[in-house]
Protein backbone atom coordinates (compact mmCIF):
# COMPACT_ATOMS: atom_id res chain seq x y z
CA UNK A 1 0.00 0.00 0.00
CA UNK A 2 1.39 3.22 -0.94
CA UNK A 3 0.98 6.30 0.91
CA UNK A 4 0.89 9.71 -0.97
CA UNK A 5 1.83 13.17 0.38
CA UNK A 6 -0.38 15.88 0.36
CA UNK A 7 1.74 17.63 -2.11
CA UNK A 8 1.68 14.61 -4.68
CA UNK A 9 -2.21 14.61 -4.10
CA UNK A 10 -2.44 18.49 -4.46
CA UNK A 11 0.00 18.36 -8.10
CA UNK A 12 -2.34 15.76 -9.49
CA UNK A 13 -5.05 18.19 -8.96
CA UNK A 14 -6.17 21.39 -11.05
CA UNK A 15 -7.58 23.83 -8.54
CA UNK A 16 -8.06 26.72 -11.22
CA UNK A 17 -10.20 23.96 -13.35
CA UNK A 18 -12.56 22.95 -10.67
CA UNK A 19 -12.79 26.43 -9.63
CA UNK A 20 -14.39 27.04 -13.12
CA UNK A 21 -16.65 23.33 -12.92
CA UNK A 22 -17.68 24.93 -9.73
CA UNK A 23 -18.91 28.38 -11.48
CA UNK A 24 -20.46 25.99 -14.40
CA UNK A 25 -22.23 24.26 -11.85
CA UNK A 26 -23.77 27.04 -9.72
CA UNK A 27 -24.25 28.70 -13.19
CA UNK A 28 -26.88 25.36 -13.69
CA UNK A 29 -28.59 25.69 -10.36
CA UNK A 30 -29.28 28.90 -10.52
CA UNK A 31 -31.42 28.19 -13.83
CA UNK A 32 -33.54 26.63 -11.72
CA UNK A 33 -32.97 27.56 -8.16
CA UNK A 34 -36.39 29.15 -6.17
CA UNK A 35 -36.26 32.95 -6.64
CA UNK A 36 -39.27 33.41 -4.78
CA UNK A 37 -39.72 32.41 -1.14
CA UNK A 38 -43.53 32.02 -0.12
CA UNK A 39 -43.72 31.67 3.31
CA UNK A 40 -46.74 29.82 2.48
CA UNK A 41 -44.99 27.18 1.23
CA UNK A 42 -42.65 27.27 3.80
CA UNK A 43 -43.06 24.13 6.72
CA UNK A 44 -43.05 25.60 10.50
CA UNK A 45 -40.27 23.21 11.88
CA UNK A 46 -40.23 22.34 15.51
CA UNK A 47 -36.49 22.11 17.01
CA UNK A 48 -34.85 22.76 20.20
CA UNK A 49 -34.98 26.30 19.70
CA UNK A 50 -38.25 26.56 19.32
CA UNK A 51 -40.80 27.11 16.27
CA UNK A 52 -39.00 28.00 12.91
CA UNK A 53 -40.12 28.37 9.21
CA UNK A 54 -36.77 28.98 7.13
CA UNK A 55 -36.53 31.37 4.32
CA UNK A 56 -32.80 30.78 3.55
CA UNK A 57 -30.23 28.10 5.41
CA UNK A 58 -26.55 27.60 4.57
CA UNK A 59 -27.86 24.10 3.75
CA UNK A 60 -30.40 25.38 1.35
CA UNK A 61 -29.51 24.41 -2.29
CA UNK A 62 -32.45 25.30 -4.27
CA UNK A 63 -32.00 28.89 -3.73
CA UNK A 64 -30.74 31.60 -5.87
CA UNK A 65 -28.72 32.59 -3.54
CA UNK A 66 -27.50 31.70 -0.06
CA UNK A 67 -25.06 34.62 1.38
CA UNK A 68 -27.65 35.08 4.37
CA UNK A 69 -29.31 32.95 6.75
CA UNK A 70 -33.21 34.14 7.26
CA UNK A 71 -35.88 32.55 9.26
CA UNK A 72 -38.70 33.21 11.25
CA UNK A 73 -38.83 32.22 14.91
CA UNK A 74 -42.53 31.65 16.16
CA UNK A 75 -42.38 31.91 20.34
CA UNK A 76 -46.33 30.79 21.83
CA UNK A 77 -48.16 32.75 24.68
CA UNK A 78 -46.08 33.58 27.63
CA UNK A 79 -43.70 31.24 26.09
CA UNK A 80 -39.62 31.61 25.28
CA UNK A 81 -37.41 30.23 22.40
CA UNK A 82 -34.32 27.57 23.50
CA UNK A 83 -31.20 29.27 25.12
CA UNK A 84 -27.91 29.48 23.04
CA UNK A 85 -24.74 29.81 22.67
CA UNK A 86 -23.98 32.07 19.43
CA UNK A 87 -21.33 35.04 18.36
CA UNK A 88 -23.94 37.21 17.78
CA UNK A 89 -24.38 39.51 14.45
CA UNK A 90 -27.49 38.75 14.06
CA UNK A 91 -30.80 40.83 13.44
CA UNK A 92 -34.57 40.31 14.45
CA UNK A 93 -37.15 42.04 13.65
CA UNK A 94 -40.25 41.89 15.75
CA UNK A 95 -42.82 40.58 12.78
CA UNK A 96 -45.92 39.78 14.92
CA UNK A 97 -47.47 40.81 18.28
CA UNK A 98 -45.63 41.83 21.36
CA UNK A 99 -44.16 42.72 23.98
CA UNK A 100 -41.68 40.51 24.66
CA UNK A 101 -37.89 40.75 25.79
CA UNK A 102 -34.55 39.21 25.09
CA UNK A 103 -31.65 38.05 27.51
CA UNK A 104 -28.37 38.75 25.85
CA UNK A 105 -25.50 37.70 28.13
CA UNK A 106 -27.70 38.04 31.26
CA UNK A 107 -28.77 41.53 30.41
CA UNK A 108 -32.54 42.08 29.37
CA UNK A 109 -33.98 43.83 26.43
CA UNK A 110 -37.52 44.66 26.19
CA UNK A 111 -39.51 44.74 22.99
CA UNK A 112 -42.76 45.08 21.26
CA UNK A 113 -44.11 45.04 17.08
CA UNK A 114 -42.18 46.73 14.76
CA UNK A 115 -38.98 46.61 17.16
CA UNK A 116 -35.07 45.46 15.80
CA UNK A 117 -33.34 43.38 18.10
CA UNK A 118 -29.62 43.36 17.68
CA UNK A 119 -27.51 40.48 18.56
CA UNK A 120 -23.66 42.05 18.99
CA UNK A 121 -21.25 40.06 17.27
CA UNK A 122 -18.93 38.79 20.32
CA UNK A 123 -15.44 36.90 19.64
CA UNK A 124 -16.62 34.65 23.16
CA UNK A 125 -19.95 34.07 21.98
CA UNK A 126 -23.29 35.13 23.12
CA UNK A 127 -25.74 33.66 25.43
CA UNK A 128 -28.80 34.56 23.75
CA UNK A 129 -32.80 33.88 24.39
CA UNK A 130 -35.85 35.57 23.50
CA UNK A 131 -39.23 35.50 25.55
CA UNK A 132 -42.97 36.38 24.87
CA UNK A 133 -44.60 38.26 27.46
CA UNK A 134 -48.38 38.20 25.73
CA UNK A 135 -51.11 36.19 25.31
CA UNK A 136 -50.53 35.65 22.17
CA UNK A 137 -48.23 34.04 19.47
CA UNK A 138 -45.09 36.34 18.37
CA UNK A 139 -42.59 35.75 15.40
CA UNK A 140 -39.72 37.24 14.97
CA UNK A 141 -38.03 37.32 11.92
CA UNK A 142 -34.04 36.43 11.48
CA UNK A 143 -31.40 37.58 9.39
CA UNK A 144 -27.25 37.10 9.63
CA UNK A 145 -24.59 36.75 6.94
CA UNK A 146 -24.02 33.13 6.34
CA UNK A 147 -20.76 32.49 7.36
CA UNK A 148 -21.21 29.01 8.13
CA UNK A 149 -19.46 27.53 5.26
CA UNK A 150 -16.62 30.54 5.42
CA UNK A 151 -15.93 30.75 9.60
CA UNK A 152 -17.76 27.41 9.84
CA UNK A 153 -21.07 26.79 12.04
CA UNK A 154 -19.25 27.49 15.41
CA UNK A 155 -17.70 30.80 13.96
CA UNK A 156 -14.93 31.00 16.40
CA UNK A 157 -16.94 31.26 19.50
CA UNK A 158 -19.02 27.80 19.44
CA UNK A 159 -22.69 27.10 18.55
CA UNK A 160 -24.74 25.15 21.33
CA UNK A 161 -27.82 24.89 22.32
CA UNK A 162 -27.57 25.51 25.89
CA UNK A 163 -31.73 24.71 26.60
CA UNK A 164 -34.05 24.08 24.95
CA UNK A 165 -37.74 25.46 24.25
CA UNK A 166 -40.40 24.11 26.32
CA UNK A 167 -42.24 23.37 23.66
CA UNK A 168 -39.26 20.90 22.19
CA UNK A 169 -39.54 18.94 25.48
CA UNK A 170 -43.12 18.68 25.27
CA UNK A 171 -42.39 17.20 21.90
CA UNK A 172 -39.92 14.68 22.80
CA UNK A 173 -42.09 13.45 25.91
CA UNK A 174 -45.27 12.75 23.40
CA UNK A 175 -42.82 10.99 21.45
CA UNK A 176 -41.88 9.14 24.23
Amino acid sequence: MTTESRTERLAARSFYDELISLRDQQRIDRETAEKLAKGSELPWELNPQGYMKWYMAPTMTDIVMNVFVMYVQRIPPRSRSGKQLTQGHQLGFIWKGGPGHTIVDEVRFDWNYRDLVQVPLRVPGCVVQHFNDSDEDVEIMFCSLNTAHAMSVDRGSGFDQIEPCPEWREHLRKKG
